[in-house]
């Protein structure tokens, strides 16, 4: 796993407090706001159908009974699914019933929307084109992003070269675990270095500006494995090029992480047919949302709501692959 970004680093400066003190939550929010500004250059990138046609309108929730990590509830002979874990199974068939495309690059546009503290000011839109060379792990990003609001911001650059291993690559993801159990311990192994590697981070400077804080947590509420567990499963479902194995074991974690909502009959922004997938956080309170392709179980859009009213949308508009990088579309 690549070590933790600069601009993450900052991000977490910005949330602490004048001795920089933050709380595990607030790291975790940053390195995940920051995952979220990057719009999807993976800074964070890992190391190392019939059944979901009849999916019924409404939300559905996962109780929280039961120890977080325990055994897939499609395991046990005698557990009664609920139904939001029933519409989760029937994506994770429709995923797995979904061969992976060929072609070496894998071709993104999106739209992203994103509202600071929901002022109004620093709104970024789209559209942009992303490129993963799902060999080496690095790309190229093409932007047509206008900033608009009250600091003057700059415009973003129209082109973004991602070096080599910014993105997982796909023998990486072939690597990963494909039974729920093990996917699941893979996943919270993940998100808490990620929250020591922040830590790390922060202590250092903390240091150099002579002050002493615990590590590698500092004393406070700490996001919980089931809150750390969502997040990633979340993260890693927007990879494009997931296997069919992998992405189907992923909907089979978020079936047995309690406090998951699921609302099937949804849409995302753009119009498209799709099941809402969400979860609040317990100790940030921050809301994530994904919205899948209830025939294919891949990913149509995700997004983020903060308590302060901080808001971020990305949304696939669509997605293609090849042999060759293309051109940059928003030129001339």
């Amino acid at each position: 796993m690549p070590d933790i970004d600069e601009d993450v680093m900052r991000e977490l400066m910005f949330r602490s407090t004048a001795d920089l003190h933050a709380r595990p939550a607030a790291a975790l929010a940053a390195v995940k706001r920051q995952r979220q500004r990057q719009l999807r250059t993976r800074v964070l990138a890992v190391t190392g159908v019939a059944a979901a046609a009849g999916l019924a309108a409404g939300v559905l929730v996962i109780p929280s009974g039961g120890p977080p990590g325990t055994a897939s509830p499609v395991a046990a002979t005698h557990t009664v699914l609920t139904a939001a874990q029933k519409t989760l199974y029937g994506l994770s068939a429709a995923a797995a019933a979904t061969s992976r495309p060929g072609g070496r690059y894998v071709v993104m546009a999106e739209k992203s929307f994103d509202l600071a503290n929901g002022s109004g000011a620093d709104t970024e839109v789209g559209p942009k084109t992303s490129v993963i060379d799902t060999i080496t792990g690095g790309g190229v990003e093409y932007q047509d992003i206008k900033v608009t609001g009250e600091n003057g911001d700059p415009q973003p650059p129209s082109v973004l070269h991602a070096p080599k291993g910014t993105s997982p690559t796909t023998s990486q993801l072939d690597a990963m675990p494909t039974s729920p159990a093990k996917l699941r311990a893979f996943l919270l192994n993940q998100a808490k270095t990620q929250l020591t590697q922040a830590y790390a981070w922060q202590a250092q400077q903390a240091k150099k500006a002579g002050k002493k804080i615990p590590t590698p947590f500092p004393k406070g509420p700490v996001p919980t494995d089931n809150d750390l567990v969502f997040e990633q499963a979340a993260d890693l479902l927007w990879e494009p090029h997931l296997s069919p194995a992998l992405r189907s074991a992923l909907y089979k974690v978020l079936a047995d992480t309690p406090g998951v909502q699921v609302r099937s009959g949804a849409a995302d922004s753009s119009g498209r047919p799709a099941v809402e997938i969400t979860r609040t956080d317990q100790v940030s309170k921050a809301k994530v949302e994904t919205f899948e392709n209830p025939k294919t179980g891949a990913t149509l859009e995700s997004a983020w709501v903060e308590p302060s009213g901080e808001f971020l949308e990305d949304l696939y508009l669509s997605i293609t692959y090849t042999n060759h990088i293309p051109p940059n579309p928003y030129q001339g």
